[in-house]
């Protein structure tokens, strides 16, 4: 059955009238009777009688329109939910972030955007950078703040901010009476380092081997609180982010000590697939990113994440 064919008898039988309905299509008249004409002959059925000079529906074109009827409205039903698509008044934000990013810019970010966009579901994803690379690729995300990384050619990425990381200490580590230290002096320490997949993790062994450093332990964890109770009981030294700390450093729990050559610095992106269109709340969020960028009060690290 054509669709347009359906269309042009749906209104002829609504308005009762050729020449109305030639009028709402923007058509002429003769050119609405040809397919009215040409929609019975596929169906090989009578739709349309003339009874003492008034059109009638036959009994199966009484039925055609009913089903008609609930078409149409079906199609005027998807293209105004497709309008609130395009006016924000519909959709969902799938967005991925590293732990530390979850806990003190994506609050208040995602904040911002349901205050504008209040009929928009928000999903928030976390986990470490590989795993928001992949949620990226594999398209269970739309959106992903990560660290930056080596990544699949079909992932786009924009820069968004810079962390830096300081070290830290038990004040009961040989460190702690130092002002500063050489980051060659981590020869032979025993270093906490987050799991694989985390961006610290990369940055933080990469600058390992640019100086030529190898710990004598490398003990790997995914639970902050470890790590934190782990360097407290001076069993080794990390690279903390200070927002994670702040009541340790307030209490004298744990201190952090200058490196000489700067801080180890790493760089964060959002990234989205480059062969998927980002939908309408994912271009939202960017743009109010990118609004906002000078605004947002980006954690100050002594930091690791």
């Amino acid at each position: 059955m054509n669709l347009k064919q359906l269309e042009v008898f749906y209104l002829v039988a609504k308005r009762k009238n050729y020449t109305r309905a030639a009028e709402e299509l923007n058509v002429t008249q003769p050119a609405v009777t040809i397919q009215v004409k040409s929609l019975e002959k596929s169906l090989n059925l009578k739709l349309i009688q003339q009874v003492r000079k008034r059109m009638q529906l036959t009994e199966a074109g009484e039925l055609l329109y009913q089903y008609a009827e609930k078409i149409f409205d079906l199609v005027s039903d998807a293209n105004e939910k497709m309008r609130d698509f395009k006016r924000l008044m519909r959709g969902t934000l799938q967005i991925g972030t590293t732990k530390n990013y979850a806990r003190y810019i994506m609050p208040s970010l995602l904040s911002e955007f349901q205050k504008r966009f209040p009929r928009i579901k928000v999903i928030l994803d976390e986990g470490n950078s590989e795993d928001m690379a992949k949620s990226v690729l594999d398209m269970k995300n739309e959106l992903a703040f990560i660290s930056q990384l080596n990544l699949d050619r079909k992932i786009k990425s924009i820069f968004f901010s810079t962390v830096e990381f300081a070290l830290v200490v038990s004040p009961e580590h040989r460190f702690s009476q130092r002002k500063s230290i050489s980051l060659r002096e981590l020869n032979g320490e025993p270093v906490i380092l987050r799991e694989k997949g985390s961006g610290s993790r990369t940055a933080i062994l990469r600058k390992f081997q640019e100086y030529g450093i190898w710990p004598s332990v490398i003990i790997e964890a995914s639970s902050l609180d470890f790590i934190v109770g782990y360097v407290k009981q001076n069993k080794g030294v990390s690279f903390m982010f200070e927002p994670d700390i702040r009541e340790e450093l307030e209490k004298g729990t744990l201190k952090v000590i200058t490196i000489e050559e700067g801080n180890i610095v790493f760089f964060t992106d959002i990234i989205y697939h480059g062969e998927k269109p980002l939908s309408p709340p994912s271009q939202a969020f960017l743009k109010m990113v990118n609004e906002l960028k000078g605004e947002l009060a980006l954690p100050r690290a002594t930091a690791a994440s």
